[in-house]
């Protein structure tokens, strides 16, 4: 007899795919269940390449920093979308697309090998939570990245989205809520209305704004770069020169040790300034020089002095939280709860700086490192099974149901157009849709759609650059301006210069996902589509 086929598990993985760390969770019996992977509740989002064979995910690839920092990739989440990033590893290349699977891998076996829950079945269908204001691009990869590792991408959420469900899912609200989230990487704040008071839970998202390069990584540098300095002027040896001939002659990986030790003892730093109001930090064997020499670093730090280090990116945080209230034109009254995402929230500055603003403390009832996941988690139960794989698929426990709907809208995080290149090679930027337009049940598809002059005389053919802006611009080439594809529409019928028609049309859904088509007005089988999808 042939061996039977395993069953596909009913239960839906939260994954928070996250910049320093990560975390899954499933709905189980009512309600949101952290997973525990490694025995832990988070996953440091790291991986190390030990040979070609051995791969090491999480706390085991964290060890392996100071050992191989030369195969040893963090942070990766900052490079989503960015075509032009890899690294090679014993002969094989990876972009970062790779090496996030490499972590959904981790968390899809963690899941699986839970020993207090039976997962009934492979662990197939996933809710991938997502930045409120990741470009295209990066959502592509993230759901490629879902793809890659085995998993049926059920929806990209939104991190403070999911934030907001955890919150308002079991208890009956009919709030207006701030999430906060400052996570390893990024900084978003959306506002949303929450009401889980009706049959069904309804969340509307009034406004979102962010910074993209800013979170927990930025803040743990300031100080590394405080104690670097020290460190060079006390004798003179540079550990971020990695060129120049110093101290006998240092190796790079001698100096790339030591910035990692000192990453490590400044993340632990701030950890223990979230508590105490000094700590020591202390690396007897920090560097060795060419000669022998050994070096050690032993400084007091102070909150007092940690946090004037870091006081502008709070403040920068401070005022996109105001241009968020600004966008949903409501005022700090307004807002009913302050919600927090993300380790770097535990900081007393970042607790400080909102109470002062709202004149209330922020809600501490939910853990900021997994909340995003018990959300996804939730809003996954609530999600039906792809009906091609029912089949194949365990029944769900009556338990383990959501009976209510999570009704959500959106609304579109950025400008989106096209490029024109003018007569004068001015690269100007054709807005179609707005950002800020609002997605929701009953509009869960927005279309725009203009029509573009051919040029020259004779033009058969029309390059589509397709762009994103943060803000109102008038060239694409201005700050805040993403490319996120481009696509040619060929076979255009020859004719006069401005003559010929061309119809681009536009069309964004409910997870802020892009699909693009170029047609002929006089010919409509001329015609292409762009889904942003990677071959």
């Amino acid at each position: 007899m042939g061996k039977l086929k395993t069953k596909i598990s009913p239960y839906k993985l939260g994954i928070d795919l996250g910049t320093s760390n990560s975390a899954v969770s499933i709905f189980y019996k009512g309600k949101g269940e952290v997973l525990e992977v490694d025995g832990q509740k988070v996953v440091p989002s790291i991986v190390a390449f030990k040979n070609k064979e051995t791969i090491l995910v999480g706390y085991q690839a964290k060890r392996q920093i100071l050992i191989n920092p030369d195969t040893t990739i963090r942070s990766i989440k900052r490079e989503m979308g960015n075509e032009e990033f890899s690294v090679e590893f014993f002969g094989t290349k990876y972009g970062p697309v790779d090496i996030s699977k490499i972590i959904l891998d981790k968390l899809r076996e963690g899941a699986q090998q839970q020993k207090k829950i039976n997962l009934r079945g492979s662990a197939k269908y996933a809710v991938i939570c997502i930045p409120a204001n990741f470009d295209d691009n990066k959502k592509r990869d993230t759901r490629e990245a879902g793809e890659k590792a085995g998993l049926q991408v059920l929806y990209l959420l939104e991190e403070p989205v999911a934030a907001a469900i955890a919150y308002g899912f079991e208890k009956e609200r009919d709030q207006t809520i701030l999430v906060y989230d400052l996570g390893g990487g990024t900084f978003d704040v959306s506002i949303l209305k929450v009401d889980s008071s009706q049959k069904d839970t309804s969340l509307q998202v009034l406004a979102k704004e962010g910074i993209p390069q800013c979170g927990g990584d930025d803040i743990d540098q300031r100080l590394m770069d405080k104690i670097s300095e020290e460190f060079k002027a006390a004798n003179q040896i540079d550990i971020y020169d990695l060129k120049k001939d110093q101290a006998g002659g240092v190796s790079k990986k001698v100096l790339k040790e030591a910035q990692q030790k000192l990453k490590e003892a400044v993340e632990l730093a701030k950890i223990e300034l979230s508590e105490a109001q000094s700590t020591q930090i202390t690396i007897p064997a920090f560097l060795k020089d060419g000669d022998g020499k050994e070096y050690q670093i032993d400084r007091e730090v102070k909150r007092e002095e940690f946090e004037d280090l870091v006081r502008d990116i709070i403040q920068q945080t401070e005022d996109t939280v105001k241009k968020a209230l600004d966008a949903a034109k409501l005022s700090i009254d307004d807002i009913s709860r302050i919600i927090l995402v993300g380790g770097s929230t535990r900081m007393p500055l970042v607790k400080e700086m909102l109470t002062k603003m709202f004149d209330k403390e922020p809600y501490s009832d939910l853990d900021p490192s997994t909340v995003v996941s018990v959300g996804a988690a939730i809003f996954g139960a609530t999600l039906d099974i792809p009906a091609e794989m029912t089949e194949d698929t365990e029944a769900e426990n009556e338990e383990d149901k959501i009976d209510k709907k999570i009704n959500t809208s959106n609304i579109v995080t950025h400008h989106l157009g096209i490029e024109i290149a003018t007569r004068e090679k001015r690269q100007l930027f054709s807005k179609l849709i707005e950002k800020g337009l609002e997605l929701n049940e009953e509009t869960p598809e927005i279309v725009a759609a203009k029509d573009y002059t051919t040029q020259r005389d004779d033009q058969t053919e029309m390059r589509i650059g397709v762009f994103q802006a943060e803000g109102d611009v008038e060239y694409v080439t201005e700050k805040g301006v993403v490319c996120i594809g481009e696509f040619w529409l060929t076979g255009i019928p020859k004719g006069k210069a401005g003559r010929e028609l061309v119809t681009v049309t536009f069309k964004v859904n409910m997870q802020n996902e892009v699909v693009i088509k170029a047609q002929s007005k006089s010919n409509e089988g001329i015609v292409t589509e762009l889904t942003l999808q990677r071959n």
